[in-house]
């Protein structure tokens, strides 16, 4: 019983000891994070110089919300906003670039792009791993109970086994012959016998021990398609009740196994880590080719808020000038020099422009708000955007590149990334193609295994390497049934083909996206000359009938027609400008030449290197 109490301590300090270890490993699951992102960074920073443009300090990992109180505070009460100015009294102002550098941080598009691209990096390390020595190891033990039978003499059968000596001692104390005593023994005996006793008994009696297994192994996969495996077994056995028997064996095994004909090769071996490394770069180039989109999508929205805002203040400007005109008018029209009719006229015109501002404050509000979402931020953030980038386009002007659409679908076909992936796929196609046509053949692989004993007198310790025993031969699969492999091989014959095409169309397609994009920056050019010169003759006409009103000789048509002339002029002024601007971006970003710094912010193109 001592002994079986201590078993079972030892077990439960074993699964106490287990417990605990797990409880370590839960506790390092920091540790494992780390690592995963130690190694898969490391994998995207291998092909990070192969993708210009891609972002030399990639990380899935955001940074904090910037406090807005860093940012300068907008001061001035803006009257052209109405009661919307209150709001924005005391807001923060972000310029583009701070507010690219926010999207980039804190878009949630942007962030789900970048965690494609780590988990793309994170399956190939797996892959790369599967050829590297993979050990393995197990540990067991458990605690027996079992019983058995034991089979010995009753207290009647030990007296007849001792009989013959006591028979022998009576004789001599009592001078009783000897043949005497004897024969009343087995007389004895045979009554027994004869009422059914038995001198035999069996008793059921428990047995204990305590029994263990390990194995520890190292399978190594080799790219040219062969494995290797090597484990080292033992067993451990101990009775703890009757017989303190002990046994320990254990065993030392090896493997090698490498294809000849159908899986043999590089390229057919490590095919899915080559497509893993390919995979890889292709998320690469197709996450450059999204911040370039990004940037210009961040940009067409900052513009296109500052266009509402622009809108607004043309508006009001727009009802002040018809308030001012009314008032006039009316003065006019008590002194008899203006029906009532063309009053009324006037008095419409100001109440339609007061409606228009009043529509445009709410336009220009909504489009701030969604692009308060695109930054990253809550709708109720209180910031607004910098009037001084609307300012500095109009002061800037147009800038607009002087290429051909030929040589710029010429460079494009160069630069374009989503190209190259394009082209690499043709790769793809023709090694799995080879790959295919590697399965139609036969399986044959030259196989080896090895077998090492321990010494006995349980000395698992000690390997008998003389006592070796290895086998050594080959596998032979015939190919009698390969329908499935042919018509793989048929259908990757047609993928090839098909790949060929998309090449094809692809490159068709970068140049019509190029033509179209000269084509609407080369539109968006002349609606801004368009819409400059319109600015320019409206103001003339308003002039001309401010002036004639002022005389009491303009007509109320010409001169509302006129002020609702000068404003949509200067409002498509605006829009011509923000148009062309983003038209320009999308020109470059379409021709592949569109780098993207850190901050989101892109490198202004000023001279491009034609093929």
């Amino acid at each position: 019983m001592p002994r079986r109490y201590a078993a079972i301590r030892a077990i439960a300090l074993a699964v106490v000891c287990l417990s605990v270890c797990s409880l370590l490993v839960a506790c390092s699951t920091t540790h494992y994070r780390k690592s995963a992102d130690k190694e898969t960074y490391r994998a995207i920073k291998e092909k990070t110089a192969a993708v210009p443009g891609m972002d030399l300090e990639f990380t899935i990992e955001q940074k904090p919300m910037p406090p807005l109180e860093d940012l300068p505070q907008a001061t001035d009460t803006l009257e052209f906003l109405g009661e919307a100015a209150q709001t924005e009294t005391g807001a923060r102002i972000v310029s583009l670039e701070q507010a690219l550098n926010l999207a980039v941080q804190h878009n949630r598009d942007y962030q789900n792009e970048k965690e494609s691209l780590y988990l793309e990096a994170l399956s190939l390390t797996l892959d790369r791993h599967m050829y590297t020595p993979i050990f393995s190891g197990s540990l067991a033990g458990t605690f027996n109970r079992g019983t058995k039978d034991v089979t010995g003499l009753t207290a009647l059968g030990q007296a007849a086994q001792d009989a013959p000596d006591m028979v022998r001692e009576i004789g001599e104390l009592t001078g009783t012959p000897g043949e005497l005593v004897a024969i009343y023994t087995q007389l004895v005996e045979q009554a027994y016998n004869t009422s059914g006793g038995d001198f035999n008994r069996t008793r059921i009696i428990e047995e204990h021990s305590v029994s263990g297994t390990s194995a520890f192994g190292i399978d190594v996969l080799l790219k040219g398609g062969g494995r290797i495996a090597v484990d080292l077994t033992s067993n451990f056995l101990r009775f703890l009740t009757g017989d303190p028997r002990v046994s320990a064996t254990s065993a030392l095994a090896g493997s090698i196994t490498q294809p000849l004909l159908r899986g043999a090769g590089r390229k057919v071996a490590a095919e899915q880590l080559t497509q893993a490394e390919r995979d890889l770069l292709y998320a690469l180039r197709d996450f450059a080719r999204f911040r370039q989109e990004f940037t210009v999508r961040i940009c067409t929205s900052y513009y296109g808020v500052l266009r509402d805002r622009d809108a607004v203040r043309n508006n009001y400007q727009s009802y002040q000038s018809f308030t001012k005109s009314t008032e006039r008018e009316r003065a006019y029209a008590v002194e008899g020099k203006r029906t009532q009719a063309e009053v009324g006229r006037l008095e419409q015109a100001q109440l339609s422009n007061e409606n228009n501002w009043i529509s445009s404050i709410r336009r220009y509000k909504q489009s701030l708000d969604q692009f308060k979402l695109d930054l990253g931020l809550s709708a109720n953030a209180p910031i607004v955007l910098d009037d001084q980038e609307m300012k500095n386009l109009k002061e800037k002007g147009i800038m607009h590149p002087d290429i051909a659409s030929e040589d710029a679908a010429k460079v494009a076909k160069t630069s374009r990334l989503d190209l190259y992936t394009q082209r690499d796929k043709l790769d793809d196609a023709a090694r799995k193609l080879h790959l295919a046509a590697n399965a139609l053949k036969p399986q044959l692989d030259v196989v080896a295994n090895v077998i090492v004993p321990t010494k006995p007198e349980n000395r698992p310790q000690q390997v008998d390497f003389p006592r070796a025993t290895w086998s050594g031969g080959l596998d032979v699969g015939l190919p009698f049934d390969r329908k499935q492999e042919r018509n793989n091989y048929r259908a990757v014959l047609i993928a090839q083909e098909r790949t060929k095409r998309d090449v094809e169309l692809a490159e068709d397609r970068v140049e019509l996206e190029v033509r179209d994009a000269w084509r609407n920056l080369d539109q968006a050019k002349r609606a801004y000359e368009i819409a400059l010169k319109g600015v320019e003759l409206n103001k003339r006409r308003v002039e001309e009938q401010t002036l004639l009103s002022e005389l009491g000789r303009a007509t109320i048509l010409n001169l509302v027609d006129a002020q609702n002339d000068l404003t949509q002029a200067e409002n498509n002024l605006t829009a011509a400008l923000i148009a062309h601007t983003i038209a320009r971006l999308q020109f470059w970003r379409d021709m592949g030449i569109l780098f993207i710094k850190e901050n989101g912010r892109w490198e202004e193109v000023t001279d491009v290197q034609q093929p």
